[in-house]
């Protein structure tokens, strides 16, 4: 019957009994009441799904005299834990003053689980007393308490929380914070500060460790040592400090889909723009180094050392400089030797500028062959030289065949194969936006065949499982449109056209 006047993601099943027995004499009440809400069952909604939480007790009882009432509220909630609060006001006056204790003991804060679908472990114990002061319109509370043998993990957190012991002083409407945490094997955490919600919320937290290790799945696996200050003021969030990635290891096999992003100002017909939030201003002056020990990437077949040191400031605004020690990298069917990389951050984070020479030496020849890779990230500039100079077309046939240019066919085939990538890398990102401007994610321009049959090859997927290849003969007029569909992870169904038609059935297997 009171479902009504409760939110709509809170249900209360029970039976709700009381007694009251007062006088109202001119001098004031006199009496008491006993309500009993117990056994019940409390119902909390997550989006469409309902989780129970039954309980024995839920009881108020209430002495009242005209100079004062003594109140006591006794909650027995099993995993929700047990809560007792003893109450004392003064009727009298306008302020009703109010003193009293409270306790907390054994709530699991596993029952939030449900709650927080990004963590797969959450378990601890939250204990506590403390006293009530100030007055009915304005309480105040003091007291302490303590999470113990905590755990908060899960796979979509980069760092695990284990062991994690937090002791919370309240001092009216102030918190004060001081924990510790395990991390692994060798990892350890520390926080400390304060949060104050008088007027707004102000937040003042100190975080450090040593040897956190950080999970990126499936791209990194890193230790972290964090030294950092976080300041909430004026809805405003400030973080400055240090944070040292000294040895790890990153693996990249493809870009997330995240990585192709809509623009801010796309309207997708039939749907409704929603009420954009008004987003926290967020200040930033953090100092990152890289690499002390090793930090190790992998990827676009690139092997190398990550080092060096970048300022974050506002608006990851990046300046400074990361190099890559020991490369080696794969193109054109060569291992190539890094004999110099630079990543130069004087902006925007995601947009340095590059500075890199791989080269391949042959020592029959005393030659030094090799790109060099210059410009922003963005829209790289991709050239081939020698050492000593000659002209590009031997510049090239030494990178890729380790020789001088031949007057075979099939020497010039390969050339003009790697020729063609090096201009298609050089408008990748024009062409790249464009498919985005379409809607084709995962676009790749890249060169197919040999010889005669040699083409330029566009593709892309239109949804998940349908992905579009589209060919252009560079020797021949011939242009291919095929249609690929993923039937399951291993079986694939492709419609071609081009000289010839064709429906193909696929079987693929990784080994």
């Amino acid at each position: 019957s009171l479902a009504a006047n409760l939110p709509d993601t809170l249900a209360w099943q029970g039976e709700l009994n009381a007694d009251l027995q007062l006088e109202l004499p001119q001098a004031g009440p006199n009496g008491e009441i006993s309500v009993n809400a117990g056994p019940g069952v409390l119902r909390f909604r997550e989006e469409d799904i309902w989780h129970d939480f039954p309980y024995q007790t839920l009881a108020l009882n209430s002495r009242l005299r005209p100079e004062r009432i003594d109140s006591r509220v006794h909650f027995v909630g099993g995993e929700l834990g047990e809560l007792d609060v003893q109450l004392r006001i003064d009727p009298q006056g306008e302020i009703k003053p109010i003193d009293g204790e409270f306790s907390l003991r054994d709530l699991d804060i596993s029952v939030a689980r449900p709650f927080v679908p990004q963590v797969d472990r959450l378990q601890g114990q939250l204990n506590g007393a403390g006293r009530l002061s100030g007055t009915l319109q304005s309480p105040q509370l003091n007291g302490d308490l303590r999470l113990s043998e905590a755990e908060i993990s899960g796979s979509e957190l980069p760092v695990s929380f284990e062991r994690l012991q937090v002791d919370i002083g309240i001092e009216g409407q102030q918190l004060r914070i001081d924990g510790n945490w395990r991390s692994g094997e060798q990892g350890q955490g520390r926080l400390n500060g304060t949060l104050d919600w008088q007027q707004a919320l102000d937040l003042d937290l100190h975080l450090a460790g040593t040897r956190l290790p950080v999970v990126v799945e499936p791209y990194a696996e890193l230790e972290v040592e964090p030294d950092l200050h976080l300041v909430l003021a004026d809805e405003r969030l400030a973080v400055s400090g240090r944070i040292k990635v000294p040895r790890g290891d990153i693996t990249v096999r493809e870009l997330p889909p995240s990585t192709v992003k809509v623009s801010e100002d796309t309207v997708i017909v039939g749907e409704e723009a929603e009420q954009a939030d008004t987003a926290l201003a967020i200040g930033m002056d953090i100092d990152v180094e890289v690499g002390e020990d090793r930090l190790r990437f992998s990827g676009f077949g690139l092997t190398a050392d990550l080092a060096g040191y970048l300022h974050i400031g506002d608006n990851l605004d990046a300046r400074g400089e990361l190099k890559l020690n020991n490369g080696r990298y794969r193109a054109y069917g060569q291992r190539l030797t890094i004999r110099r990389a630079q990543l130069l951050f004087t902006g925007v984070l995601t947009q340095p500028f590059l500075d890199i020479e791989a080269i391949r030496r042959i020592p029959e020849d005393d030659v030094v062959a090799g790109l060099r890779i210059t410009g922003s990230a963005e829209q790289p500039r991709i050239q081939v030289f020698a050492e000593p100079a000659m002209s590009q077309e031997q510049a090239l046939s030494y990178l890729v065949l380790g020789r001088a240019l031949g007057a075979d066919s099939g020497d010039s085939n390969l050339l003009a194969n790697a020729a063609l990538s090096l201009g298609l890398a050089g408008s990748a990102s024009f062409t790249g936006d464009l498919a985005n401007r379409l809607g084709i994610d995962d676009f790749q321009l890249d060169t197919e065949g040999s010889g005669a049959n040699t083409s330029v090859v566009a593709s892309g997927r239109l949804t998940e499982r349908l992905t579009l290849r589209y060919g252009v003969g560079v020797f021949e007029p011939a242009n291919t449109v095929a249609l690929r569909y993923r039937l399951t992870r291993r079986i694939f169904l492709e419609a071609a056209s081009g000289l010839a038609s064709s429906l193909d059935l696929f079987y693929r297997r990784n080994f």
